[in-house]
């Protein structure tokens, strides 16, 4: 009997279609079954935005530390009433930012969403981009070492995510370290480069943003190290050429006419870089109520569907 060969072409083909198959078929396994660190979750409180009620949150902030450390969702509840999450990693570049700020759009319709920016000019590789973007499609490229603790379980429990937060995203530092910077925003009109990479996602978010009419902020927290006029100009630069209008601000809280008072002697955790939980305050409350004057935004205390919110203050006290 004559044997059939199929040609190289096709075996290369088939054989890239029985590896994607088994990626997927993998990665429903692999993928955790809860959004918390003990199902192996990977940055457990930015993902905890996803066991926050659906349609529940008026705003989100994006970004990296300069977030997480600055910014006080249950602040801004006491204060102003109306609901955020910070969904904010350590050195966040911004291929990440998009993937973490899809899956939070999945579940909910904010009014607002904030981009901190000095993500902005994080540098990406390429290699880094293709992983996050093969991450995305096939989870076991990221959840690959959890076969260490995989269970039975994993075979047939659908991923929930039933946790948050308990401050909503936020992690306070009390330590005091001064700055001695004092002139990183002296005059210049010079303008640091927005690498075209960055350009692109920021632009895309941006994109997905306003495809849904939310609007956007673009935010740059006091920081003595991370920031300058040069970048406060390049991020102007940047919205001046693309004419969003009203759909997309820019609020820079070192700059002259916006910038909050920071006492860099006591308000940062580590000489200029951070804030700590004083500076924290200030930034929180500054922002809380420019956002709740800018876009109207809802004071939802004191309603039965929040009540966990103002638990979640309670808690924290």
């Amino acid at each position: 009997m004559k044997r059939f060969h199929l040609p190289p072409l096709a075996c290369i083909g088939l054989s890239a279609i029985a590896v994607l198959v088994a990626c997927l078929a993998l990665s429903s396994l692999f993928v955790p079954k809860n959004n918390q660190a003990s199902f192996g979750q990977i940055d457990e409180a930015a993902f905890g935005v996803l066991g926050e009620p659906s349609d529940s949150l008026d705003v989100l902030f994006v970004g990296d530390s300069e977030v997480y450390t600055s910014l006080s969702p249950l602040q801004m509840w006491n204060e102003q009433g109306f609901t955020s999450y910070d969904i904010a990693t350590s050195g966040q570049p911004l291929c990440y930012s998009k993937t973490i700020l899809s899956r939070a759009l999945e579940k909910q319709n904010p009014r607002v969403v904030v981009f901190e920016t000095n993500m902005i000019f994080r540098k990406m590789k390429a290699d880094q981009i293709l992983w996050r973007e093969a991450a995305n499609l096939f989870p076991i490229i990221e959840y690959h070492n959890r076969w260490k603790h995989l269970t039975p379980a994993d075979l047939t429990a659908q991923p929930k995510t039933t946790w948050t937060h308990p401050a909503k995203g936020f992690r306070p530092n009390e330590q005091v370290v001064p700055s001695k910077i004092r002139d990183h925003m002296k005059p210049n009109t010079d303008r640091e480069r927005i690498s075209p990479l960055n350009e692109w996602y920021l632009t895309s978010m941006i994109d997905m943003c306003r495809d849904r009419g939310i609007k956007v902020v673009l935010l740059s927290t006091p920081s003595t190290k991370n920031w300058s006029t040069q970048r406060h100009n390049a991020v102007q630069a940047f919205l001046d050429s693309k004419g969003y209008g009203s759909d997309v601000s820019y609020l820079d809280l070192n700059f002259d006419g916006t910038e909050v008072p920071i006492d860099w002697q006591v308000e940062t955790s580590d000489a200029g870089d951070h804030l700590n939980i004083k500076g924290a305050r200030k930034v929180s409350h500054y922002v809380g109520d420019w956002l709740r004057t800018n876009y109207r935004l809802t004071d939802h205390r004191g309603e039965s569907a929040y009540r966990q919110w103002t638990q979640a203050s309670a808690n924290l006290g």
